[in-house]
């Protein structure tokens, strides 16, 4: 079966999962750094507000790919779904991100 970036099925080890958050991070930084290049000299910058607007949307979109793998990470750590939601909490979430991104994956 060919493991989807898209999808929460499956599981990923510590590995592809720190490797696709920095992918994922990439992305949202290259459309930062393209929307802000072609926005500022599109119409000598009047439309700067747009990069702006551009990196949110692609952020947005890294969020719920990144949940996403965080699923397939819990998923491999032998734990629940609803620990997700430690990710909506200031402060916890990067802490938990770190413990997701070094935990030993369990064995079946």
């Amino acid at each position: 079966m060919i493991e989807s970036f898209f999808s929460s099925e499956g599981r990923i080890g510590r590995f592809a999962f720190i490797l696709r958050l920095i992918v994922l991070a990439a992305i949202v930084f290259g459309v930062w750094e393209v929307a802000s290049n072609f926005f500022a000299h599109w119409h000598h910058g009047v439309f700067g507000s747009l990069a702006v607007f551009s990196t949110i949307i692609a952020g947005l979109i890294a969020i719920f790919i990144g949940l996403m793998q965080l699923l397939k990470r819990l998923r491999d750590m032998g734990k629940e779904a609803y620990m997700t939601l430690i990710m909506f909490i200031p402060g916890v979430n990067v802490l938990f991100l770190l413990y997701a991104a070094v935990a030993p994956s369990k064995a079946e």
